[in-house]
């Protein structure tokens, strides 16, 4: 029988290690898996796994790609986005509009987020993670071969 544990970075680390994905760790300990380009998706893909909130009892993994929305593309993407939030239950995909000298531009954001105060056993959050990084890889073929993004 699994054990609930409190949750902290080490279950993540520990996730990623016997997954065998190559990761890097930022100044707060978070970690960065990056996925180089993939024909079937379109492009090259980051995920951020973290401990967040006020005590690290917030586990969240955001997926960011390279791909790029252009200002003509943003209410199309927005429409794909809330077509997969009807449809799909996991992950959450979003439109953030940035700016970098002076040009406006936008990128989809992956996301799943899970309250962790209580604990978690590991093998959940690795079915967690898991299912979150396989279904934004799914998002990302979808939103590719579909919507031409």
């Amino acid at each position: 029988m699994a054990i609930v544990s409190q949750f902290d970075r080490s279950m993540i680390e520990q996730f990623l290690k016997s997954t065998g994905l190559r990761y890097l760790r930022d100044s707060d300990g978070d970690f960065i898996v990056q996925f180089g380009f993939d024909v079937d998706r379109g492009n090259e893909m980051s995920v951020m796994l973290m401990a967040s909130g006020n005590m690290g009892q917030i586990y969240a993994i955001y997926t960011e790609s390279t791909t790029i929305i252009q200002p003509l593309d943003v209410e199309r993407a927005i429409r794909m986005c809330n077509t997969w939030n009807t449809e799909k239950r996991w992950p959450k995909a979003y439109l953030r509009m940035r700016q970098d000298a002076g040009r406006s531009y936008g990128r989809i954001m992956l996301e799943g987020q899970l309250d962790l105060e209580k604990g978690i056993h590991q093998e959940l959050l690795d079915d967690f993670t898991s299912t979150i990084i396989a279904t934004s890889n799914a998002f990302w073929e979808w939103a590719h071969k579909e919507h031409g993004f």
